[in-house]
């Protein structure tokens, strides 16, 4: 089994307070993983770890066997793509948006603008170019930094709750355009998410967090069954 990742006793605290201790946690290439709980269960920071923005206080990750280090964290960050739960958009054009990544890592402009409408096809966004980003739905908007990372070309793709207060309409293409690129393009995919029906839907493997742990049942937890938990921790 080929393996995006594989890590071991991850500890990961804010403040001394631990918010995230994985033992171990094996994530197989080409796979739609979803990691499933309540706000405040560790979702968002397992995320942080899996894109290389943070490093543990104790444990290993690795990435398609690269052990992480402090020297090739930068190297690693290149080769994730992050989906922000809001996404940020700069004031610009979705083409200029979705350019910007490329531009950043040198790739010549007439370059950049033919990747950033491909990649802008393929989320179903042909003819937005020279729309302004800020004016977009936020299924839109979520489909514009969906092309951005995409264009990237990252080995794994990392989102945040992207179905989140958008309409049913919205939250469907969003998935779709999941399902496609896993099966497509073979990509590995890691969703965090609360909704167990978009799990249904998407994942080949389900990651029950509560409290910052790995658990087999979200309903062995009290708090983790509550519709309402909620902490500040996320």
């Amino acid at each position: 089994m080929n393996l995006a990742y594989e890590i071991r006793d991850l500890r990961f605290s804010y403040d001394n307070s631990t918010a995230l201790f994985i033992e171990e946690l094996l994530i197989p290439s080409g796979r739609i993983v979803a990691l499933l709980g309540p706000n405040g269960s560790g979702k968002t920071t397992l995320l942080h770890n899996l894109a290389f923005l943070v490093v543990p206080q104790t444990g290993t990750i690795k990435f398609f066997g690269e052990l992480q280090t402090h020297r090739n964290l930068l190297d690693l960050r290149r080769k994730v793509g992050l989906l922000l739960q809001v996404p940020y958009l700069f004031h610009e054009t979705v083409l200029a948006n979705v350019m910007w990544g490329l531009r950043v890592r040198g790739i010549p402009r007439n370059r950049s603008r033919e990747i950033a409408r491909a990649t802008l096809e393929q989320v179903g966004l042909s003819g937005f170019e020279k729309r302004f980003a800020r004016s977009l739905s936020g299924g839109e908007s979520q489909r514009v930094a969906l092309a951005r990372a995409l264009a990237l070309e990252p080995e794994v793709l990392l989102l945040d709750e992207p179905t989140n207060h958008l309409d049913k309409e919205s939250a469907e293409r969003i998935e779709e355009i999941v399902i496609e690129l896993n099966r497509g393009y073979d990509k590995t995919v890691v969703i965090a998410t609360h909704d167990a029906q978009t799990v249904q839907k998407l994942a080949h493997q389900v990651i029950n967090l509560c409290d910052g742990r790995m658990v087999n049942d979200l309903s062995s937890s009290s708090s983790c069954a509550d519709p309402d938990y909620n902490n500040s921790r996320k």
